[in-house]
Protein backbone atom coordinates (compact mmCIF):
# COMPACT_ATOMS: atom_id res chain seq x y z
CA UNK A 1 0.00 0.00 0.00
CA UNK A 2 1.41 3.44 -0.89
CA UNK A 3 2.61 5.33 2.16
CA UNK A 4 0.23 8.25 1.61
CA UNK A 5 -2.80 5.96 1.48
CA UNK A 6 -1.63 3.98 4.51
CA UNK A 7 -1.13 7.15 6.52
CA UNK A 8 -4.54 8.46 5.52
CA UNK A 9 -6.17 5.18 6.51
CA UNK A 10 -4.49 5.15 9.92
CA UNK A 11 -5.21 8.84 10.51
CA UNK A 12 -8.88 8.13 9.84
CA UNK A 13 -8.95 5.65 12.71
CA UNK A 14 -7.25 7.87 15.25
CA UNK A 15 -9.31 8.68 18.32
CA UNK A 16 -12.40 7.02 16.90
CA UNK A 17 -14.53 3.91 17.23
CA UNK A 18 -14.21 0.69 15.24
CA UNK A 19 -17.09 -1.76 15.54
CA UNK A 20 -16.55 -5.51 15.36
CA UNK A 21 -19.41 -7.02 13.34
CA UNK A 22 -19.38 -10.75 14.01
CA UNK A 23 -21.74 -13.49 15.16
CA UNK A 24 -20.83 -16.71 16.98
CA UNK A 25 -21.46 -20.18 15.49
CA UNK A 26 -25.13 -21.11 15.61
CA UNK A 27 -26.34 -17.53 15.96
CA UNK A 28 -29.20 -16.63 13.57
CA UNK A 29 -27.21 -13.55 12.51
CA UNK A 30 -24.29 -15.64 11.25
CA UNK A 31 -24.98 -15.05 7.56
CA UNK A 32 -23.06 -12.65 5.31
CA UNK A 33 -26.11 -10.55 4.46
CA UNK A 34 -26.94 -10.15 8.16
CA UNK A 35 -23.38 -9.10 9.01
CA UNK A 36 -23.38 -6.65 6.11
CA UNK A 37 -26.65 -5.19 7.39
CA UNK A 38 -25.19 -4.80 10.88
CA UNK A 39 -22.14 -3.05 9.43
CA UNK A 40 -24.36 -0.75 7.39
CA UNK A 41 -26.45 0.04 10.45
CA UNK A 42 -23.60 0.95 12.77
CA UNK A 43 -21.80 3.03 10.16
CA UNK A 44 -24.95 4.88 9.11
CA UNK A 45 -26.03 5.72 12.63
CA UNK A 46 -22.75 6.96 14.10
CA UNK A 47 -19.37 8.39 13.04
CA UNK A 48 -17.75 4.95 13.09
CA UNK A 49 -14.23 4.85 11.64
CA UNK A 50 -14.18 1.21 10.52
CA UNK A 51 -15.49 -2.30 11.03
CA UNK A 52 -13.82 -5.57 11.97
CA UNK A 53 -15.25 -8.62 10.21
CA UNK A 54 -14.59 -12.37 10.35
CA UNK A 55 -14.83 -14.79 7.45
CA UNK A 56 -14.23 -14.46 3.74
CA UNK A 57 -17.88 -14.29 2.67
CA UNK A 58 -18.70 -11.79 5.41
CA UNK A 59 -15.72 -9.60 4.47
CA UNK A 60 -16.77 -9.56 0.83
CA UNK A 61 -20.40 -8.76 1.72
CA UNK A 62 -19.42 -5.96 4.09
CA UNK A 63 -16.88 -4.51 1.64
CA UNK A 64 -19.64 -4.27 -0.98
CA UNK A 65 -21.96 -2.54 1.50
CA UNK A 66 -19.97 0.06 3.46
CA UNK A 67 -17.38 2.67 2.58
CA UNK A 68 -15.39 2.67 5.83
CA UNK A 69 -12.18 0.62 6.16
CA UNK A 70 -12.67 -3.09 6.76
CA UNK A 71 -10.41 -4.98 9.16
CA UNK A 72 -10.67 -8.58 8.04
CA UNK A 73 -9.76 -11.84 9.71
CA UNK A 74 -10.46 -15.54 9.31
CA UNK A 75 -11.13 -17.72 12.35
CA UNK A 76 -10.16 -21.25 11.38
CA UNK A 77 -10.90 -23.48 14.38
CA UNK A 78 -11.34 -22.45 17.99
CA UNK A 79 -8.16 -23.47 19.80
CA UNK A 80 -4.57 -22.28 19.77
CA UNK A 81 -3.64 -19.97 16.91
CA UNK A 82 -6.80 -19.72 14.82
CA UNK A 83 -7.21 -16.04 13.92
CA UNK A 84 -5.82 -15.80 10.38
CA UNK A 85 -3.24 -18.40 11.38
CA UNK A 86 -1.18 -18.78 8.18
CA UNK A 87 -0.02 -16.77 5.16
CA UNK A 88 -2.59 -18.64 3.06
CA UNK A 89 -5.38 -17.38 5.29
CA UNK A 90 -3.96 -13.86 5.29
CA UNK A 91 -3.79 -13.69 1.50
CA UNK A 92 -7.39 -14.84 1.13
CA UNK A 93 -8.56 -12.29 3.68
CA UNK A 94 -6.78 -9.59 1.69
CA UNK A 95 -8.28 -10.84 -1.56
CA UNK A 96 -11.78 -10.84 -0.02
CA UNK A 97 -11.61 -7.06 0.29
CA UNK A 98 -10.11 -6.25 3.67
CA UNK A 99 -8.13 -3.03 3.90
CA UNK A 100 -6.34 -4.30 6.99
CA UNK A 101 -5.67 -7.95 7.80
CA UNK A 102 -5.79 -8.95 11.47
CA UNK A 103 -3.95 -12.07 12.61
CA UNK A 104 -2.82 -13.81 15.78
CA UNK A 105 0.63 -12.39 16.51
CA UNK A 106 1.27 -14.21 19.78
CA UNK A 107 4.36 -16.31 20.29
CA UNK A 108 2.47 -19.58 19.93
CA UNK A 109 3.18 -22.10 17.18
CA UNK A 110 1.17 -21.79 13.98
CA UNK A 111 -0.57 -24.82 12.47
CA UNK A 112 1.59 -24.79 9.34
CA UNK A 113 4.86 -23.96 11.09
CA UNK A 114 5.06 -20.49 9.51
CA UNK A 115 6.49 -17.46 11.29
CA UNK A 116 4.92 -14.09 12.00
CA UNK A 117 7.20 -12.23 9.63
CA UNK A 118 5.85 -14.37 6.78
CA UNK A 119 2.29 -13.25 7.49
CA UNK A 120 3.37 -9.61 7.64
CA UNK A 121 5.24 -9.92 4.35
CA UNK A 122 2.29 -11.67 2.67
CA UNK A 123 -0.13 -8.94 3.73
CA UNK A 124 2.17 -6.13 2.64
CA UNK A 125 2.78 -7.76 -0.74
CA UNK A 126 -0.99 -7.87 -1.18
CA UNK A 127 -1.08 -4.10 -0.66
CA UNK A 128 -2.81 -4.20 2.72
CA UNK A 129 -1.96 -3.20 6.29
CA UNK A 130 -1.24 -5.77 8.98
CA UNK A 131 -2.92 -5.67 12.40
CA UNK A 132 -1.20 -7.82 15.03
CA UNK A 133 -3.55 -9.34 17.61
CA UNK A 134 -1.44 -9.80 20.74
CA UNK A 135 -1.83 -10.60 24.45
CA UNK A 136 1.31 -9.18 26.10
CA UNK A 137 3.69 -6.26 25.85
CA UNK A 138 6.50 -8.48 24.58
CA UNK A 139 4.29 -9.82 21.78
CA UNK A 140 3.28 -6.30 20.76
CA UNK A 141 6.86 -5.04 20.74
CA UNK A 142 7.96 -8.03 18.66
CA UNK A 143 5.11 -7.62 16.17
CA UNK A 144 5.91 -3.94 15.68
CA UNK A 145 9.58 -4.78 15.15
CA UNK A 146 8.58 -7.31 12.48
CA UNK A 147 6.65 -4.73 10.53
CA UNK A 148 3.09 -4.79 11.89
CA UNK A 149 1.27 -1.56 11.06
CA UNK A 150 -0.90 -1.71 14.20
CA UNK A 151 -0.96 -3.81 17.34
CA UNK A 152 -4.21 -4.73 19.06
CA UNK A 153 -4.83 -6.03 22.57
CA UNK A 154 -7.43 -8.48 21.19
CA UNK A 155 -5.95 -11.60 22.76
CA UNK A 156 -5.22 -10.36 26.28
CA UNK A 157 -7.09 -12.77 28.52
CA UNK A 158 -7.35 -15.37 25.78
CA UNK A 159 -3.88 -16.83 26.18
CA UNK A 160 -3.09 -18.76 29.37
CA UNK A 161 -0.18 -16.47 30.24
CA UNK A 162 -2.00 -13.13 29.92
CA UNK A 163 -4.15 -11.47 32.64
CA UNK A 164 -7.56 -13.07 33.10
CA UNK A 165 -9.88 -10.23 34.02
CA UNK A 166 -13.46 -9.12 33.36
CA UNK A 167 -12.62 -5.70 31.95
CA UNK A 168 -10.28 -4.26 29.33
CA UNK A 169 -6.53 -4.61 29.78
CA UNK A 170 -5.79 -0.91 30.11
CA UNK A 171 -2.32 -1.47 31.61
CA UNK A 172 -1.38 -3.35 28.43
CA UNK A 173 -2.67 -0.48 26.30
CA UNK A 174 -0.71 2.00 28.36
CA UNK A 175 2.54 0.04 28.27
CA UNK A 176 2.34 -0.65 24.56
CA UNK A 177 1.62 2.99 23.77
CA UNK A 178 4.87 3.92 25.50
CA UNK A 179 6.91 1.15 23.86
CA UNK A 180 5.94 1.00 20.19
CA UNK A 181 5.73 3.63 17.48
CA UNK A 182 2.83 2.05 15.61
CA UNK A 183 -0.80 2.65 16.60
CA UNK A 184 -2.12 0.61 19.52
CA UNK A 185 -5.71 -0.60 19.26
CA UNK A 186 -7.70 -1.44 22.38
CA UNK A 187 -9.91 -4.46 21.88
CA UNK A 188 -11.42 -6.96 24.28
CA UNK A 189 -14.05 -6.57 27.00
CA UNK A 190 -14.82 -2.92 26.31
CA UNK A 191 -18.27 -3.16 27.85
CA UNK A 192 -19.30 0.51 28.06
CA UNK A 193 -18.65 3.87 26.40
CA UNK A 194 -16.66 4.74 29.49
CA UNK A 195 -14.37 1.74 28.88
CA UNK A 196 -13.75 2.93 25.33
CA UNK A 197 -12.98 6.44 26.54
CA UNK A 198 -10.61 5.07 29.18
CA UNK A 199 -8.79 3.09 26.49
CA UNK A 200 -8.15 6.23 24.46
CA UNK A 201 -7.04 8.05 27.59
CA UNK A 202 -4.58 5.20 28.23
CA UNK A 203 -2.98 5.80 24.84
CA UNK A 204 -5.00 3.71 22.41
CA UNK A 205 -5.15 4.94 18.83
CA UNK A 206 -8.64 3.51 18.43
CA UNK A 207 -11.14 1.47 20.42
CA UNK A 208 -12.60 -1.67 18.86
CA UNK A 209 -15.95 -2.70 20.35
CA UNK A 210 -17.96 -5.77 19.38
CA UNK A 211 -20.20 -7.60 21.83
CA UNK A 212 -21.40 -4.47 23.61
CA UNK A 213 -22.77 -3.14 20.31
CA UNK A 214 -23.43 -5.96 17.85
CA UNK A 215 -24.35 -9.06 19.88
CA UNK A 216 -28.10 -9.03 20.66
CA UNK A 217 -28.06 -12.43 22.37
CA UNK A 218 -25.27 -11.43 24.75
CA UNK A 219 -26.95 -8.13 25.52
CA UNK A 220 -30.30 -9.79 26.16
CA UNK A 221 -28.65 -12.28 28.52
CA UNK A 222 -27.09 -9.43 30.52
CA UNK A 223 -30.47 -7.78 30.99
CA UNK A 224 -32.17 -11.07 31.81
CA UNK A 225 -29.52 -11.88 34.40
CA UNK A 226 -29.91 -8.46 36.00
CA UNK A 227 -33.64 -9.06 36.34
CA UNK A 228 -33.06 -12.41 37.99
Amino acid sequence: MPAARANALLDGLRGRLVVSCQAPPGDPLREPHHIAAIAASVTAGAPVAGVRVQGLDDIAAVRATVEVPVIGLWKDGDEGVYITPTPRHALQVADAGADLVAADATGRARPDGSELHELVRTVHRAGKLFMADISTVAEGVRAAALGADLVSTTLSGYTPYSPQQPGPDLPLVRQLASRVRVPVCAEGRLHTPEDARAALDAGAWTAIVGTAITAPAALANRFAAALG
